[in-house]
């Protein structure tokens, strides 16, 4: 694999001595579409869809493949494994053209040489490769904590930033629905993921409050899907590339996606898992009103407090 000057000194500098353009960041907690959003913006020919790569959620690469990293702290191996399938797959991809074993293998080994960096140097060598192109990432854990997300925003102080969102109570129930043998009671479930869809997108707005208004866009993930065309060129015209009709058709064909898929021999990740094994444009139907289950046991105060962000983003 090329490797950008020494496997031990940070790569801090590659941005700049690329010239790549700035990178934009799908922001959005889990289940909330920015994995199909992903791929559909991937269909530009001007632009690279990384899978998850975990790197603002960890601060040194030892974190992120470590034995005794913050991932091996957090999560259990099998788990574990599925979560860094994305950075695994991302180097290989973009380091050798493949994702067969042998260059997974390598693209481990790669990080295992360098775990040393800042996880940030990664994306930088990353983004340095497919320069040119737009490099576009998107990973939940970015907004899971404060540190993570000003991470991004530290590091990519001129990027642009994709604010997601989706229906409270149909990100609830896809919440709930996800992992279930990690997190067996079903109370604890529904309370984690309405924290979890509440703190991420107080965290996002209030960070790109404090950015330019052009640096940053909110679109509603349900909108997207319904009107993939329509918003597929207003999103294009805020990034300032391309939006003509033979560009959209590419666009509207997010199985392309390089990493629309569980790899040659299956098994691999790096987004939402039933896109990947079954990815496709699919419409979805109206959400509907802001009403919870009662089922779910939330507090009338988290209910009311979500209500209200709900309507800020235009539910």
């Amino acid at each position: 694999m090329t490797a950008p000057g020494s496997t031990t000194a940070p790569a801090q500098d590659i941005a700049a001595s690329t010239g790549h353009p700035e990178p934009v960041f799908i922001l959005s907690p889990p289940r909330s579409f920015s994995t199909i959003t992903l791929a559909l913006l991937a269909g530009h020919p001007q632009i690279f869809g990384f899978p998850e790569l975990l790197v603002f959620a960890n601060e040194r690469v030892s974190d992120l493949i470590g034995d005794n990293g913050t991932e091996a702290e957090r999560f259990p191996p099998e788990y574990r494994r599925t979560r860094l399938s994305g950075v695994f797959r991302a180097i290989a991809q973009v380091h050798e053209g493949v994702q067969t074993q042998d260059a997974l293998d390598r693209a481990r080994d790669w990080l295992l040489e360098r775990t040393d960096w800042p996880t940030t140097s990664v994306l930088d060598d990353l983004l340095g490769h497919v320069g040119p192109l737009v490099g576009v990432e998107k990973s939940p854990d970015t907004v899971a904590t404060d540190e993570s997300l000003a991470r991004c925003l530290n590091h990519y102080p001129k990027a642009k930033f994709l604010h997601l969102t989706r229906h409270p109570v149909t990100t609830q129930r896809s919440m709930q629905e996800q992992n279930p043998q990690y997190l067996t009671n079903k109370k604890v479930r529904a309370v984690g993921a309405a924290t979890s869809w509440y703190l991420s997108h107080r965290r996002i707005a209030a960070s790109l409050a404090e950015l330019p208004d052009d640096q940053w866009m909110r679109v509603r993930g349900e909108d997207l899907l319904r009107e993939p065309e329509l918003w597929s060129r207003r999103l294009l015209d805020w990034l300032g590339l391309d939006a003509s009709d033979g560009v959209i058709d590419r666009m509207l064909r997010p199985e392309a996606w390089q990493f629309a898929n569980n790899g040659p021999s299956g098994g691999l990740y790096g987004g939402d898992h039933k896109f990947l094994s079954n990815p496709r444009l699919r419409p979805v139907p109206d959400p509907g009103p802001v009403r919870f289950d009662p089922e779910w046991g939330l507090l009338d105060e988290m209910c009311d407090r979500m209500t209200r962000l709900a309507h800020e983003l235009g539910y």
